[in-house]
């Protein structure tokens, strides 16, 4: 899909991306300061963004436009980020499933489950367009930790998690194009051979 990268910048202000991302950032004067959620540095100036100039974060010494902004912060490639900004601003006309066009997955962290060294992932949507273009119900997936990754190892795609018989999360394998999910799929329970 062609996404024209000066359009987004046009339409899509630096205050509507920082709202767009959830970024949890506080106002001073013309400017946004907070810490950087994607290199983990804190502060009140890790990351700042100036109204109508760019942004700068401190730790990886770089900052850009509005889609850099997104790239950055969803960990996605700038065509990548253009396109989930314009979504999400609605530039891009896609038929909504949900009154909410965004809505994050709210799987508890201690879900995965005793001997788990893998969290759930708490960005993934569970109403996004891609959820429900692979065949899946986003009431289900909110439940079960489905959802629309953008960003991370799966990123770009709707991540699946999969678990052990106990029902420890083992990991995600993502899907990206229309698939046909059986009527009776519940969970992906992954059966390990026992070890002698």
């Amino acid at each position: 899909m062609f996404i024209d990268f000066q359009e987004v910048k046009d339409r899509v202000s630096f205050a509507d991306t920082i709202s767009l991302l959830h970024l949890e950032l506080k106002r001073s004067g013309n400017q946004w300061r907070g810490p950087c959620q994607t290199c983990n540095s804190g502060g009140d100036r890790a990351l700042v963004v100036t109204d109508g100039k760019g942004w700068y974060c401190f730790a990886l010494k770089k900052g850009g436009d509005q889609i850099s902004l997104a790239a950055h912060v969803l960990e996605l490639s700038p065509k990548d980020a253009a396109g989930e900004l314009a979504r999400r601003a609605g530039i891009v006309q896609v038929p909504s499933t949900s009154a909410s066009t965004v809505r994050k997955n709210t799987v508890p962290e201690s879900e995965g489950g005793e001997g788990s060294k893998l969290s759930p992932l708490s960005y993934l949507i569970a109403d996004d367009d891609a959820v429900v273009a692979v065949g899946l119900d986003p009431q289900f997936c909110a439940i079960h930790g489905i959802g629309y990754a953008p960003r991370g190892v799966v990123r770009g795609s709707v991540a699946i998690p999969f678990r052990d018989e106990n029902g420890v999360l083992l990991g995600y394998f993502g899907v990206q194009e229309l698939t046909y999910i059986p009527p009776d799929f519940t969970t992906n329970v992954v059966k390990l051979p026992k070890r002698a």
